[in-house]
C-alpha cells in the first residue's frame, strides 16, 4: 500500500479508531520491551542469588576445613552444587560425581580471600560425560575460597550450575507471551470505551448543530455538565452561535434599512417624472433635472457609504499603511468645509503638527464625515483641532448646534440612526455618515466617541501615531 493511500486510510478513520489504534500500538510497544527486561533482569537475579548461595557455601566449607572437619558426608550436603577441597594441588574432599577427579581449576588464593573463576565449560562437559550424578546444567558459576588447615594452605572450589536460573525465566515466557495479547485486547477494549463515552457530548453537539439553519440561530448546543474541553468547545460554539445570531439580525437590520433609504429618492424621482409626465403644460425642465441630480446624489453617497461599511466588514477596503500628516489632512478638510458652508465659521486654529500611520484618503474621508455632521447641525461655528498626547493623537471636530444627549452617545454611530430625522432628510444626510467615520478609525487601530463639551457637540478621535 502507497504512502498516500496509508494516508487516506487514516484520514478516513474515525477520532474513536485511530486513538484505540495508537493507545494499542503504544502500550504492545511499551510491553515487549517490558517483557525483555523482565526476563533478563528475573534471570540476571536468580543468577546473582545462585552466585551468593555458592559463595556462602565456599566460606562454610574453607572453615570446616581449616578446622579438619571436611569430610564426604560435608561436601554432599547441596545436591545442586560440585564442591573441592584442594590442599598441595591434590583433592582431599570431593562431592558425589567428582571423585577421582583432578581439581577443576589450578588456582592458589591467600587464606579468607574468595574469588569467581572462570573454568571452560569443556572441563564440566567432561565430567557430566563421565559421571552418573550429574545431569547436563551446563553453565556453572565456580567460586574459590582460600583457607589454612593443619596440612597445610588449600582452595575450596564450589560449582552451582546457572541452568535454574534459565529454565525459570524459559518457564516464565510463555506466561508473559500468552498475557500478551489478552493484555492489548483489554487495553484496545477500554480505549474504545472511554474514548466512545467521552466523546458522547461531541456527537450530542454535532447531532444539534446538524438542526440549526438560518432560520433557526436562536438554538444552542447541548453543554456537557463535565468541566473539560468538551464543555469549553461547547461554551466557544454556542458563544460563536449568539454572535452570527447578532450578525444575521444585525444584517437583516442593515438591509431593510438600507432598501427604505434608497426606496425614498427613487420614489421622489419617480413622482417628479410622473408629474411632468402627466401635465402637457409643464415647461420647468431645469428645476425637474436639479431635483433628479440631487436624489441621484443622494442615491451615490448612500450607495458609497454602504460599499464603504461592507468593504470596511470584511476588511477589503485596502487601505494603505503609510506615515500620514494628520494635521495636513485636517487642513484640507478645514478648507472644504469652508467652501462648503460658507454660512459657517470653520476655526482651525486648534490644528497642532501630528503624525500617524494610516491611508491618508479613508482619513480625510473620516474627518470630512465629522466635519460635514457638525455642519448640519451647528449653528454658526466648526472648529478642528488636533494635538499629540504620548504614543497617541487626538483629534476633535465640534460644533455649536444642539448638542447630543448622554443616552446618545454610543446610538448615534449605528447605522442609520438619525437623532432628527426630518432635519438629517431634507438636508441629505443618510445617517451612516458616523459609523463610516467610527469603522476607518478602528481600521487605523483608533476609536470615535462623543467627548465633554460646554456647547454643542464634539466628535474626538483617538489615533496611535506612527
Amino acid at each position: 500500500m502507497t504512502e498516500r493511500k496509508l494516508r487516506r486510510v487514516w484520514s478516513a478513520a474515525g477520532v474513536r479508531s485511530r486513538t484505540t489504534f495508537v493507545s494499542v500500538v503504544v502500550v504492545g510497544a511499551v510491553l515487549l520491551l517490558g517483557l525483555f527486561v523482565l526476563a533478563d533482569r528475573t534471570e540476571s537475579r536468580l543468577k546473582d542469588s545462585i552466585v551468593s548461595s555458592t559463595e556462602t557455601r565456599a566460606l562454610d566449607v574453607a572453615a570446616l576445613a581449616e578446622a579438619g572437619a571436611v569430610g564426604t558426608d560435608v561436601v554432599t550436603l547441596s545436591a545442586n552444587q560440585l564442591i573441592q577441597v584442594v590442599e598441595g594441588g591434590s583433592v582431599i574432599a570431593a562431592s558425589p560425581g567428582l571423585e577421582g577427579v583432578p581439581p577443576i581449576a589450578q588456582v592458589a588464593l591467600d587464606a579468607g580471600t574468595t574469588q569467581r573463576i572462570e573454568v571452560p565449560e569443556a572441563v564440566f562437559d567432561a565430567i557430566e560425560q563421565q559421571s552418573q550424578f550429574i545431569e547436563d546444567e551446563s553453565p556453572y558459576a565456580v567460586i574459590a575460597r582460600g583457607f589454612v588447615s593443619t596440612g597445610g594452605p588449600g582452595v575450596v572450589l564450589v560449582a552451582s550450575s546457572l541452568s535454574p536460573a534459565e529454565a525459570a525465566v524459559n518457564a516464565l515466557r510463555p506466561l508473559l507471551w500468552i498475557g500478551f495479547p489478552f493484555t492489548l485486547a483489554a487495553v484496545g477494549a477500554t480505549v474504545w470505551f472511554l474514548t466512545g463515552w467521552a466523546l458522547h457530548p461531541v456527537e450530542a453537539m454535532r447531532e444539534e448543530a446538524d438542526t440549526i439553519s438560518a432560520t433557526a440561530l436562536s438554538r444552542r448546543l447541548p453543554v456537557p455538565e463535565s468541566k473539560d474541553e468538551v464543555r469549553r468547545l461547547a461554551d466557544t460554539l454556542n458563544r460563536m452561535l449568539d454572535r452570527l445570531e447578532s450578525s444575521s439580525v444585525r444584517q437583516r437590520q442593515f438591509v431593510s434599512d438600507a432598501s427604505h433609504e434608497l426606496k425614498t429618492p427613487l420614489a421622489t424621482m419617480r413622482t417628479m417624472i410622473e408629474v411632468a409626465q402627466d401635465d402637457p403644460a409643464f415647461d420647468d425642465w431645469p428645476q425637474l433635472v436639479a431635483g433628479l441630480k440631487r436624489e441621484d446624489e443622494r442615491i451615490e453617497t448612500l450607495v458609497s457609504d454602504l460599499l464603504t461599511l461592507a468593504r470596511l466588514d470584511e476588511g477589503a477596503l485596502g487601505l494603505t499603511d503609510q506615515e500620514v500628516d494628520l494635521d495636513q489632512v485636517l487642513g484640507r478638510v478645514a478648507e472644504r468645509t469652508a467652501l462648503t458652508a460658507p454660512h459657517m465659521v470653520v476655526d482651525a486654529s486648534g490644528i497642532q503638527p501630528a503624525r500617524v500611520r494610516g491611508d491618508s484618503d479613508a482619513l480625510e474621508r473620516l474627518f470630512w464625515n465629522l466635519s460635514l455632521n457638525a455642519t448640519r447641525y451647528g449653528n454658526t461655528r466648526v472648529t478642528l483641532s488636533c494635538r499629540q498626547a504620548g504614543g497617541r493623537v487626538l483629534a476633535r471636530v465640534a460644533d455649536d448646534g444642539p448638542g447630543i444627549r448622554p443616552a446618545d452617545h454610543e446610538r448615534v454611530f449605528e447605522r442609520f440612526v438619525r437623532l432628527d430625522e426630518s432635519r438629517g432628510r431634507n438636508e441629505g444626510g443618510t445617517g451612516l455618515g458616523l459609523s463610516v467615520a467610527r469603522a476607518i478609525a478602528r481600521s487605523h487601530g483608533g476609536e470615535v466617541r462623543v467627548a465633554e463639551s460646554e456647547e454643542g457637540a464634539a466628535m474626538e478621535v483617538e489615533l496611535p501615531s506612527r
